[in-house]
């Protein structure tokens, strides 16, 4: 005892405090450390003034960090002045402050601390590893045990609760995504930040213009406005990134791309898409897209769910842009071969010193066996479209004004009523195969029907489920677009005025009115608008108000003979 008393001890103190432990520091709350932190430094200083052959050479705090892995800064930083020679005793509080890993915890006190000839003390648990004894030797891995499955348990309920809030559409990211922010009065709520909104829907609307994500992505930085990251951090935020790879991190086309394929920018709060395999472990995976955490119209939308679900559309057609990687053409993925289906490609041809754009058929082009050519220029091409595109809103806003004559909106009002009662039904049938599928099991039970009669009706069941909650998906989906319509007060009707007075054909007219274009020999060619369904719908619906008209005309006075 002598001996270790006459030694001189370069005693490092060790305090670390988890943020699941409650009151850690951050800069949300101002505090420079936690109450808990400044307790145990309290009590270890206190022990080393009753110990003079202990010499205190450095502190080291980790407040704020798991104690379920040692990857933490001040801890490696204490590890290699260990390994320096500088500190050859370490002393925390008690096991719990050193770590919560079972193993680890085990192997730095029984293995790596007597190798290096350091001595550990914890305070509060009476341990000296150059006083332990045998009993010691049992009771700490115990103690250590149940420091781990205390985390566990943490971790288990942590986990839990924020699953539950995922399911309520409370926001639970430290960050919130470019174009919204954080409720000042609730930080579970996100509400629009109307600056970096601007820029969303400007990236949303040129890439409808025909603008490529690299494009929009130089001209976000010709214009000197700020990345996602830079805006975060020119207001204040700490928020990091390991793609940072300037000085100044710029706009790129993965950013625009980012951006455009988000469903947070209709209303629709996505959460849980990655996830890691248990406490100890920091590694992320990312989930299934169907085990996501979708809400619905959780917060303000910045786009509108048509504009969005074009883009989409555009996203998924544009990969046969041109090679300059600027602007997509205006019939880009919108063209195709009347005849064998397949798409048209766009080719320049000089000729007399002049040049002449056409169209032709893909296939015919790699293998002249497969089609024939099918070409038609491209000037020829936009005269023809600019026409039959004319003509198409001449109709469609002699329809609007039928319309507004019978009543605002009507048509919309009467879609929802439809959809509603189609959902309804769905509901219905889901719940009568969900109850046909537990009677074919009592069926089983009763031996009634073999197990191959049960798992082939089993199977049908289900698949009737299925399809029909597809159905209400693309249902509700449907309703989403004419509630936003109505929200807006622009019919679908109406929304075809800002094109009454076009005199060309640009990208913008062509995919938000023209599914596809039908080349056909002899330069003939049939174009097919979007929206042909809701078309029909609405002169069935018109027809549907002449005939009750009609019907009203026809019902005599009262007292009066008809003839």
């Amino acid at each position: 005892m002598k001996q270790i008393q006459d030694q001189l001890f370069k005693v490092a103190i060790y305090l670390r405090l988890s943020k699941d432990d409650g009151d850690f520091s951050s800069a949300e709350n101002g505090k420079s450390e936690s109450n808990s932190i400044h307790n145990q430094r309290e009590l270890l200083m206190a022990f080393l003034a009753k110990h003079p052959e202990m010499e205190l050479y450095d502190e080291y705090k980790d407040d704020g960090r798991t104690g379920t892995n040692f990857d933490r800064p001040e801890f490696q930083r204490m590890m290699d002045d260990v390994r320096k020679g500088s500190v050859n005793c370490v002393i925390v509080k008690d096991l719990s402050r050193f770590g919560r890993d079972y193993i680890e915890c085990g192997k730095y006190i029984e293995k790596i601390f007597p190798q290096l000839g350091v001595r550990f003390i914890s305070i509060n648990d009476g341990f000296d590893t150059r006083a332990a004894g045998s009993a010691d030797s049992i009771v700490i891995p115990f103690k250590n045990l149940i420091n781990d499955s205390y985390s566990r348990d943490i971790s288990i309920k942590v986990r839990s609760n924020l699953d539950v809030k995922r399911k309520n559409g409370e926001f639970i990211s430290n960050f919130a995504v470019y174009g919204y922010k954080k409720d000042p009065e609730n930080k579970n709520q996100l509400i629009v930040d109307e600056d970096a909104a601007e820029v969303v829907r400007d990236i949303f609307k040129w890439k409808i213009e025909g603008l490529s994500p690299n494009r929009i992505a130089d001209k976000l930085n010709g214009l000197g406005i700020l990345s996602p990251m830079e805006y975060k951090k020119a207001r204040g935020s700490k928020f990091k990134t390991e793609f940072k790879t300037n000085g100044k991190a710029l706009w790129s086309h993965v950013a625009v791309r980012r951006i455009l394929k988000n469903e947070v920018y209709v209303g629709v709060l996505v959460q849980g898409k990655r996830t890691t395999p248990n406490y100890k472990t920091k590694k992320f995976i990312y989930k299934n897209e169907s085990e996501w955490v979708r809400v619905e119209d959780r917060h303000d939308a910045i786009i509108s769910r048509p504009q969005f679900d074009l883009v989409q559309q555009l996203l998924r057609e544009d990969t046969r842009a041109s090679s300059e990687k600027t602007e997509v053409h205006p019939y880009c993925g919108r063209i195709f071969c009347g005849d064998c289906g397949a798409p048209a490609v766009r080719k320049t041809v000089n000729s007399c010193g002049r040049q002449y754009v056409y169209y032709v058929c893909s296939a015919n082009k790699a293998n002249r066996d497969v089609c024939s050519k099918h070409s038609i220029r491209e000037d020829v091409l936009d005269k023809v479209v600019l026409a039959t595109v004319q003509r198409q809103i001449e109709v469609i806003l002699d329809m609007d004004r039928a319309m507004q004559q019978i009543e605002a909106l009507s048509w919309e009002k009467a879609e929802i009523k439809k959809i509603d009662a189609n959902i309804e039904y769905q509901n219905q049938v889901i719940e009568k195969n969900n109850a046909l599928r537990l009677g074919v099991y009592e069926d089983l039970r009763a031996g009634i029907l073999t197990k191959e009669e049960f798992l082939a009706l089993k199977e049908e069941f289900m698949e009737r489920i299925d399809t029909a909650k597809q159905l209400i998906e693309q249902l509700t989906s449907d309703k989403s677009g004419i509630q936003h319509g109505l929200k807006k007060q622009q019919s679908w009707l109406s929304q075809f005025r800002e094109y009454k007075n076009i005199s060309e054909i640009s990208r913008i007219i062509v995919v938000n009115l023209i599914e596809r274009i039908n080349i056909f020999e002899n330069a003939e060619i049939e174009v097919v608008f979007r929206q042909r369904d809701q078309f029909a719908d609405i002169m069935s619906f018109l027809e549907e108000q002449e005939q009750k008209k009609a019907a009203k005309r026809a019902i005599p006075f009262p007292g009066l003979e008809v003839v």
